[in-house]
């Protein structure tokens, strides 16, 4: 496999993740925003606290994955991580990491190290300390996190042009099924109640 065909490989599986996340973060927004809070209270207050709460652990998680080092040394040798720093060392190989790429991609990888006590010491294990202590781990604020967003986003089609794969935007998320027609459902089931 040539260098830039591995770039795009690293690439593809690294925006497909991208995508993952945003559409998460849109069902968190959809589902959890202040026009939803009356009906999910009436309707399951306990079940969606509980699915806001995994939700919320399961995008420490994912967010943390992208700013993860490039590889992890384990018994059996060196795994690649499928990570922002992987994909930045790739595209440098092949003359196509410049300044803007570099800079968006650590801004990515800055955010997720703010979230990584949280992963660290919560989602991935369960440290004594913290749970004696009970501090807050891994706390960013609205605008990181909106920025965050913008991050993947443009680090995405700034990669995907340099690749010659091009942009795509992974925006929106909405389709048959999602979390739009169930808060509908509800809003029509309660009216009929």
């Amino acid at each position: 496999m040539s260098e830039s065909d591995y770039a795009i490989e690293i690439f593809t599986h690294l925006r497909d993740h991208c995508i993952r996340l945003r559409r998460d973060y849109n069902t968190y927004i959809e589902l959890f925003n202040e026009s939803s809070r009356e009906i999910l209270s009436k309707t399951a207050p306990t079940f969606f606290t509980d699915i806001a709460n995994i939700l919320q652990r399961d995008w420490i998680l994912q967010a943390c994955k992208l700013s993860d080092p490039p590889e992890s040394k384990r018994k059996d040798g060196i795994h690649y991580n499928i990570t922002v720093q992987l994909l930045n060392r790739a595209l440098k190989r092949i003359d196509l990491l410049s300044s803007e790429i570099s800079t968006t991609g650590g801004s990515i990888v800055e955010y997720g190290e703010k979230l990584k006590p949280a992963r660290d010491k919560f989602i991935a294990h369960f440290d004594y300390a913290h749970q004696v202590q009970g501090a807050p781990l891994g706390e960013t604020s609205e605008q990181e996190l909106l920025k965050f967003i913008e991050d993947i986003q443009q680090y995405c089609d700034l990669v995907g042009l340099a690749l010659g794969v091009g942009p795509l935007d992974f925006s929106g998320s909405g389709c048959s099924g999602d979390v739009l027609d169930l808060l509908k459902q509800l809003k029509r089931a309660s009216r009929h109640a």
